[in-house]
């Protein structure tokens, strides 16, 4: 058998036309359904606080005499499809200026209150999904911390800004998760790919850190250490996600010589032997070595 609906609609602005579903009507099988939004007659009160209130009181008059009147009259509905059509014809006439109904449609089922209720909510109910919170994942912010950022932390520079007045031809600043001498110099620089801070941020801290260590080394041996044997190290771990741009720089990361860039690249659980190397070189902070006086 045929159902029939019409779909209930805020005006906002005839002018315009601008309207919002608010409710809807439906006839099947000898059985009337209607539902009000409260969430969009809520939202009308947003938007159009002014005729919230007559809004309200129309609302309650239709919902009465749907209630009191069609319920009550089974004259209303007939076998004959036509009559029943031709009913939400006629409610689709009504327009106060601010409440309309829409000409009637059919849909081939029949339709019970459940129907009725999944219907509703699929095309009329203002669905608000909650936000989903990002899961942030420190599991490498915690591990660099661990396994070297407290153990040396009374031993050389952690989190150390390597200053542009401080090494001769640099022309930026530059954190470090940390940096320290005894014979050569060593400097540690931690990025989380999977943190996924934007792409192109993370691309400029690897540039800087490639034009960075060259100078790094040059300062070095103007204090009698020989660049070659000095050691940095790149901290990163594989990346997880699924964005081809990070996927793709830790493809290249991986797959590059260390030589030629002057650092090697590890991962976070890999950092423990570099910590125990720099221990058992009692090693010194790098800003002892920027203040000496040669």
């Amino acid at each position: 058998m045929k159902s029939f609906y019409s779909i209930i609609r805020f005006v906002n602005n005839p002018l315009s036309k601008e309207n919002l579903a608010i409710g809807l009507i439906m006839l099947s099988n000898n059985n009337i359904f209607y539902k009000f939004s409260n969430e969009k007659i809520q939202l009308v009160n947003k938007i159009n606080p002014l005729n919230f209130k007559l809004l309200e009181y129309t609302i309650d008059k239709i919902s009465n005499f749907i209630k009191s009147e069609l319920e009550n009259d089974i004259s209303l509905f007939s076998d004959d499809n036509k009559v029943n059509l031709e009913y939400l014809k006629r409610l689709s006439v009504y327009n106060n200026g601010f409440l309309q109904f829409d000409n009637p449609s059919i849909i081939n089922i029949d339709f019970d209150e459940v129907k009725f209720n999944n219907f509703f909510h699929k095309y009329i109910d203002l669905v608000i999904r909650p936000v989903e919170e990002k899961v942030i994942d420190t599991r490498f912010s915690k591990t660099v911390n661990e396994v070297f950022r407290e153990p040396l932390k009374d031993i050389i520079n952690i989190d150390y800004k390597v200053k542009k007045a401080e090494i001769p031809n640099l022309y930026f600043d530059y954190k470090l998760d940390g940096i320290g001498y005894n014979g050569i110099i060593y400097s540690v620089k931690s990025i989380d790919l999977n943190s996924e801070k934007p792409i192109d941020q993370i691309r400029k801290v690897i540039s800087e850190l490639e034009s960075l260590n060259p100078r790094i080394d040059l300062f070095g041996k103007s204090k009698g250490f020989e660049p070659n044997k000095n050691k940095h190290y790149l901290v990163i771990d594989e990346y997880k996600g699924n964005k081809a741009s990070y996927l793709e720089l830790y493809d290249i990361l991986s797959k590059q010589n260390s030589v030629d860039y002057n650092y090697h690249l590890i991962n976070s659980i890999e950092l423990k032997d570099v910590t125990s190397d720099i221990k058992k070189t009692n090693a010194h902070k790098f800003s002892d070595l920027i203040y000496s006086i040669n």
